[in-house]
């Protein structure tokens, strides 16, 4: 049997023969060679289990459609959002001029030929039907510019990926590890463990890539009594600042000078039953009814990278509350020799919610009392679970009016966390990157989110769905979660565009300058803002390879290297950045700067990502001025420039001209290690400074 291509190829060879055109004498082989290397590019558009996907449009983009203008974070986050218009490099491209790409519509048969290629590079893009509910835009040679020669005269497969019906549920990583075993490296992941029962990990969770992870549960000391448990102090409240209104300091730790502390915070481990317990005892107030207060720790934030936070329920005498709130910074990396409050060991996280000045208003005198909370701003399930609970689903409890959520039932998961009696998977699984999976385990292969088969822009918006700060509808109480007006977290596969009209608060749609961001509208302070740096990069939007999260992360584990980095971050030599830009670094670094290093490993990474946002404060020594007084804060924050433990991913390499840098005390300036000719490299280590 005959393809229609061959068929009509034939049928114009035999047709030109018997009209006897100026062509005759020439032999019918050679006629037939005219037509077959002729300029057209055809082929199949099909999942990837082989289905043909009708109706689809196959656009070859110009690599020269690509808008490549820089984009700063103004043009992201405040009107008139200038970025939106080429914020996705193809999409984009085919919505502003693609009626004037080479295009043709696939067949009942998933076939399609365009009949002439042009000179140039393009992108190979698909975007299905209108009504195809189940296909999804890109492909699998959507991400490289082929030349206009290699495509001529080709007969290629696309694989575009499917998704979920709308109608799919969530079955949890069990389930989907019973049929992809290899795939268990996901359990030591950080997304994996970034919530954690303390003391008590669940089956899907292996932390042994992290031995520091409970670093801060030795400070919960195993008692009878709550006063034996490590000791802290707050007080010095100060309403300008934000989550860290109250200083801290260990038990009668002078380093850091309070001028009236408030209340006693304890930390210890109940020999009774077991559990971790935070409890808030009233010291300006001894008559305070609600004092102690005992907070159960129901969960570990974070500890996987740089910090950890104490996520608790509120004490019944403090009224019924069924919502969690996130109340303390541990700071693995911070020294109580730093003079720096947001650079030591413990620091306030919104505990000034459980404090209340009491009758005369007056923060620090004997009217102080401990209160209840809010009931639904700042809890862990209105303000963080919707990135983090694998199967979210909000609902309201009808008893507290505050908000919870439910997550899908798994018995691997790590606690209850809704009002059904099953275990949970309170943690990013399977599911939260490829779609709710019933369907799916009916159709191996089909009815899921394959991010290999979608195009780089669609791909990321997967992990920028939660790595952009991006502000959901419903305000105060949705956090920095994309979540549409009906309360659904938006689910993988869509658009850029669709997330920022559909999933984002219009009039508040991002971080906010000075607060998220450096002066220099650039580059980030706050962490989660990967996605939102990422798309100001030359590998994002380019016109060779357009790059991926996942082209430099293996977000199913399996790998040796920091952040799941498919290679070796140390070694620029590796395939981590030389198998797309092949550069020799040391005439790289003379050509540039005119000098070299030598004797000392210089990295890709150490120029073109440093270290410029942080989680709070925190970060590691970038350079000093001179040795500062260890007494003396102001002293500290005039001398010693910081590095941030969260890589740029701008690419962009910062210079100390930068105005984040220039004219600010160092203790205040943007986080980058080139803020003196030496900086980047020569550290002094001094004690007590570590």
């Amino acid at each position: 049997m005959i393809s229609r291509r061959t068929f009509w190829a034939m049928f114009f060879v035999i047709g030109v023969a018997v009209a006897g055109s100026a062509l005759s004498g020439m032999p019918t082989s050679t006629l037939g060679e005219i037509f077959f290397l002729g300029k057209d590019f055809s082929g199949e558009v099909v999942n990837s289990v082989g289905i043909p996907v009708v109706g689809a449009k196959v656009h070859l983009v110009p690599a020269s459609a690509i808008n490549m203008a820089p984009i700063t974070a103004s043009e992201i986050y405040y009107p008139p959002y200038r970025a939106e218009s080429y914020d996705e490099p193809l999409e984009d491209a085919i919505r502003v001029k693609g009626t004037e790409f080479p295009n043709a519509i696939t067949d009942t048969e998933g076939k399609f030929i365009i009949p002439e290629v042009p000179d140039g590079k393009f992108f190979v893009h698909v975007t299905p039907a209108e009504r195809d509910a189940e296909h999804l835009p890109g492909g699998d040679r959507s991400r490289i510019a082929y030349e206009a020669e290699s495509l001529r005269g080709t007969s290629v497969t696309i694989k575009v990926s499917s998704r979920p019906p709308i109608d799919a549920i969530y079955v949890g990583s069990s389930t989907c590890l019973s049929c992809h075993p290899k795939l268990e490296t996901l359990k030591q992941t950080g997304h994996k463990l970034s919530l954690t029962v303390p003391g008590a990990p669940g089956r899907l969770q292996d932390h042994s890539k992290y031995p520091d992870y409970f670093k801060s549960l030795p400070k919960f000391k195993e008692t009878d009594r709550y006063t034996d448990g490590t000791r802290l102090e707050l007080g010095d409240y100060d309403p300008a600042r934000g989550s860290d209104k109250f200083k801290i300091r260990e038990f009668s730790d002078t380093r850091l000078p309070i001028d009236t502390v408030y209340f006693d915070v304890y930390l210890w481990k109940s020999r009774g039953d077991g559990k971790y317990y935070i409890t808030i005892a009233n010291r300006l107030n001894p008559g305070d009814p609600d004092s102690p207060a005992h907070m159960e720790v129901k969960l570990l934030y974070g500890g996987a990278v740089h910090r950890q936070r104490f996520i608790v329920s509120v004490p019944p005498n403090l009224g019924e509350r069924k919502g969690w709130y996130v109340v303390l910074h541990f700071n693995p990396d911070g020294s109580d020799e730093r003079l720096n409050r947001e650079r030591r060991v413990w620091e306030d996280f919104y505990l000034s919610q459980f404090w209340d000045p009491g009758r005369d208003g007056i923060y620090g005198t004997a009217d102080d009392v401990i209160k209840a909370p809010p009931v639904n701003s700042q809890t862990f399930q209105t303000m963080c679970a919707a990135c983090h609970v694998t199967g979210w689903e909000r609902y309201m409890d009808p008893a507290t009016g505050q908000y919870l959520v439910r997550g899908v039932n798994d018995p691997g998961g790590e606690l209850n966390i809704d009002d059904d009696p099953e275990m949970d998977e309170i943690n990013i699984g399977c599911e939260k990157c490829h779609g709710p999976g019933s369907k799916h385990t009916g159709s191996p292969g089909r009815y899921i989110v394959n991010p290999k088969l979608l195009s780089s822009e669609r791909s990321s918006v997967i992990c920028g769905r939660c790595h952009d700060r991006r502000q959901g509808h419903g305000g105060e109480i949705d956090g920095i979660q994309p979540i549409n007006e009906k309360g659904e977290f938006i689910r993988p596969g869509e658009s850029r565009n669709t997330m920022l009209t559909d999933y984002s608060d219009p009039e508040k749609k991002g971080p906010q300058p000075n607060v998220d961001m450096w002066p220099d509208d650039i580059n980030s302070k706050k962490p989660n803002q990967q996605y939102s740096d990422f798309i100001k990069s030359k590998l994002y939007r380019n016109d060779r390879l357009l790059v991926a999260c996942t082209d430099c992360h293996n977000t199913h584990g399996g790998t040796p290297y920091r952040r799941l980095l498919n290679n070796d971050p140390d070694d620029s030599s590796s395939p981590l950045c030389q198998k797309c830009h092949a550069i020799d670094i040391i005439p790289h670094m003379e050509n540039r700067f005119g000098a070299k290093m030598k004797g000392q490993l210089t990295r890709c990474i150490d120029c073109h990502m440093p270290g410029t946002a942080i989680d709070m404060q925190g970060g590691s020594y970038g350079g000093f001025i001179k040795i500062p007084p260890y007494n003396s804060s102001a002293e500290e924050d005039r001398n010693v420039y910081w590095e941030g433990h969260i890589n740029s991913h701008t690419f962009k390499v910062p210079f100390k001209n930068n105005v984040g840098v220039v004219g600010i005390e160092p203790g205040k300036a943007m986080f980058i290690p080139y803020v003196n000719k030496c900086g980047g490299c020569h550290f002094v280590y001094k004690l007590p400074y570590k």
